[in-house]
């Protein structure tokens, strides 16, 4: 059904963007094959977020811009017709800005209509993100399930939404918020608001269809360049609840792929002993295949092989360095050879390997990048990507590169420039910013994208 056409909103969720042209341009441009989708996943917060308020009689929808081709102009006609009582948008820091204009645009047009944001970003600077941006009425730190309907009781209460926590208004000091504890008491998403075809996949999976989901919340380890939004402490659903789900989206949405999109896909080993198992036993690794990130200092030979035996095609490593002195300075805590063993063991499994390196971080010079360079090419795996190191706001990295810490520097605060691949926002006294471009530059070129074998789910 068209959107214009649904019931009035109590909320409509926006994924924001100004130039939707240019975003799919960006989208394409990060598959590692060309008509192979990747990073092209539906909203697992909105999902969420309108399943949640839905329980309670609200009414939620979303509009995807770039996923959608949806203009401002088309934005604005819609909020015009359904008349929402409260617009959301959410943002990492590179969309801060297109989120702020259009806000600003919303207020400019429908001054009645409260504006807020949501997302890492305001997350961990809600009071900074409303000196910077006049169109923003409030921000929602956090996890945002249960705020929305404290927000939206408040609303039709006529009472103050500064008292709630996870709510930042002006004037207010209090920027805490809540946790979800019980994670099995959320809803399942609500794809059925979603046009799932707009949606080719978080990963290569080539099935009819892929959909995210989450097991956990939180990541319990100390990466410097990491902001983590859901805390330092791994809350996690039951198996139960996980394998219902999985359930829950082959026989309604004739899911044929799932992505595990957790922080810490594999952290409790009985837990995900468990949860292989189970999908074995009960013939779901028939059904379906899947993908996951995980670490390579918790992984053994016996868990790959479950893996694999219960469906998982497709693994992804954060490396982040093959330099040990690096990886020491980014608490990362393990080292360039469990990296190599954690690939020979995948491998050994004959699962898809794909993993990221980053240029840039404290203490790097062009010959730790130049040995991180060809650690990764002796590695030979599907997808290798060479983000540019970025000090995200809430990051131990960003409070160092403040303190000139390791001789780094920021460049720029301009939100526009915060994405992982270009321009580049820091450098430091041992690695310019040019010299950081080069050497991605020659990444890129010494490891070239691969083809997925034909016989993957075989292999």
């Amino acid at each position: 059904m068209p959107k214009s056409k649904l019931l009035k909103l109590d909320l409509l969720l926006v994924n924001p963007s100004l130039d939707y042209e240019q975003d799919i341009e960006k989208i394409l441009s990060r598959r590692i094959e060309a008509g192979v989708g990747n990073q092209e996943s539906p909203h697992l917060g909105f999902a969420y977020i309108i399943s949640s308020l839905r329980q309670h009689a609200y009414v939620a929808d979303f509009i995807d811009m770039p996923a959608e081709q949806v203009s401002l102009d088309t934005l604005l006609s819609n909020i015009a017709e359904r008349k929402p009582s409260i617009v959301g948008l959410t943002s990492y820091s590179i969309q801060i800005n297109t989120a702020a204009t259009i806000a600003a645009e919303i207020k400019k047009r429908f001054p009645g209509i409260l504006v807020c944001c949501g997302g890492p970003h305001v997350t961990v600077m809600p009071k900074e993100t409303l000196e910077e941006f006049a169109g923003i009425d409030f921000i929602v730190c956090g996890e945002a399930e249960l705020v929305f309907l404290q927000i939206l009781n408040q609303l039709k209460q006529g009472k103050d939404l500064a008292t709630i926590r996870g709510v930042v208004t002006r004037g207010k000091d209090d920027t805490s918020y809540d946790y979800i504890e019980k994670l099995d008491e959320l809803p399942f998403p609500a794809w059925d608001a979603f046009d799932l075809e707009l949606y080719p996949g978080l990963y290569p999976h080539r099935t009819k269809l892929e959909l995210p989901m989450s097991t956990s919340r939180g990541c319990p380890f100390s990466c410097i360049f990491c902001v983590r939004p859901f805390g330092k402490k791994r809350r996690h659903r039951t198996v139960d609840s996980v394998i219902n789900e999985i359930k829950r989206n082959i026989e309604e949405f004739g899911c044929e792929s799932i992505s595990f999109v957790d922080e810490t896909f594999i952290f409790n080993l009985e837990w995900s002993r468990q949860l292989f198992q189970t999908m074995i036993d009960e013939g779901i690794n028939k059904q379906i295949n899947w993908s996951c990130s995980t670490r390579v200092d918790n992984m053994t030979p016996e868990m790959f092989r479950l893996m694999k035996e219960a469906g998982c095609y497709y693994v992804f490593f954060g490396f982040e360095s093959g330099d040990d002195s690096i990886l020491k300075n980014m608490k990362k805590s393990f080292l360039a050879a469990d990296i190599q063993r954690a690939v020979n063991m995948a491998k050994e499994a004959r699962l898809i390997v794909v993993g990221s390196f980053i240029i840039g971080l404290p203490g790097e010079t062009e010959e730790t990048v130049m040995k991180t360079i060809q650690f990764a090419k002796e590695l030979d795996i599907y997808s290798t990507t060479f983000p540019i190191a970025v000090p995200f706001p809430g990051t131990t990295l960003r409070s160092q590169a403040v303190a000139s810490e390791y001789g780094m520097k920021i460049l720029t605060n301009n939100w526009d420039d915060y994405g992982k691949q270009y321009p580049g926002v820091m450098d430091s006294d041992d690695l310019s910013m040019d010299k950081r471009r080069e050497l991605q530059k020659y990444a890129y070129d010494m490891i070239p994208k691969k083809k997925l074998p034909d016989n993957y789910s075989d292999m």
